[in-house]
This record gives structure tokens, C-alpha cells and sequence, in this order.
């Protein structure tokens, strides 16, 4: 069982992804999103809180608005964000998140099953210290993805960095 309260690093895995020299394919079906060397630093995150809030950046901007899960289905509801303009590459990760963010996503282990969660209303789940960062796949209807990988306390400490 998964508990998405928390923050999340969001990896964009999907066709608008693809093309020219920061994109490719690992093999069939699988996009390597690739940014630049001087846009690595333009990660995005999300932090789902307790209430149904969610916030974060998709890269260069600040993103904020609503989310609800029922069984294994997550939904969003209208974000929000501000309206920077930043590297082409940054800019197209976050559109594609964004629209990924439209849609109703599927909760699945990244080994494709279907996960569900547990008391989402609640904190992190507390995994034990130095134990694997959990993972998880948001699948949109067309086969794209959001893998989102959660960040430790220490982590979330040293970005130091707080969303509005």
C-alpha cells in the first residue's frame, strides 16, 4: 500500500518527451528523457498534503491546485501555475507534465501492477532508514507516464526550498 502525502521527485516519461539530441528511446515504448547538462538542475517535484492539496514546481514554474484518489485512479484538479519562460527542453518537460496532470492517471508499481492506497490523509509511510526510495507510476489512458520518486526527510531538508 502507497501513501502519496508527501514530496515526490516527477520523472516525464512520455511521446511529447521524444526528438532531437535530450530525447530518445531505451527500446520500444521506452523514452529516455534526457535534459541538456545545463538543465539538470530543473527537476520537478510535487508535495500532495493531507487536505487535497498539491504543489510544487514542474521545472521552471511553481504549480499548484487539487488532488483526489479514489481506488487506484488519481485526479487533479485545475492547476495552477506561474508563467516564467525557461530552456525549450525544461519548458517541454513541464508542458507534457502539466497535461499529463489533465487527465485521470492510473496509480501503478513500476512494475505495472496496479497499486492502491492507504490512508491518504496521512504522513509519509515512515519507511525504515536507508530502505529503497518508494516509487511509483501515474499512467495516462495513451500509455504516458509520471514515475514519481519520493524524497527522504534529508533530501527535502537540503533543497531547503519551499512552494507556494
Amino acid at each position: 500500500m502507497l501513501r502519496l502525502v508527501g514530496r515526490w521527485r516527477v520523472t516525464v516519461r512520455s511521446r511529447g518527451m521524444l526528438g532531437g539530441p535530450d530525447g530518445g528511446t531505451d527500446g520500444p515504448g521506452e523514452v529516455t528523457p534526457g535534459l541538456p547538462e545545463d538543465d539538470e538542475d530543473r527537476t520537478a517535484e510535487l508535495t500532495f498534503d493531507g487536505d487535497g492539496q498539491v504543489f510544487g514546481s514542474g521545472g521552471v514554474n511553481r504549480v499548484r491546485g487539487t488532488w483526489s484518489i479514489e481506488q487506484d485512479t488519481l485526479r487533479f484538479g485545475p492547476m495552477v501555475s506561474t508563467l516564467m519562460a525557461g530552456p525549450a527542453t525544461a519548458m517541454r518537460q513541464e508542458a507534457e507534465l502539466l497535461r499529463l496532470l489533465r487527465g485521470p492517471l492510473g496509480l501503478r508499481t513500476p512494475a505495472g501492477d496496479a497499486e492502491t492506497t492507504s490512508d491518504p490523509l496521512r504522513g509519509p509511510d515512515g519507511a525504515p532508514e536507508g530502505a529503497a526510495v518508494p516509487t511509483v507510476e501515474l499512467v495516462a489512458a495513451d500509455g504516458d507516464r509520471l514515475v514519481l520518486e519520493r524524497l527522504a526527510d534529508d533530501e527535502e531538508r537540503e533543497h531547503g526550498r519551499a512552494f507556494v
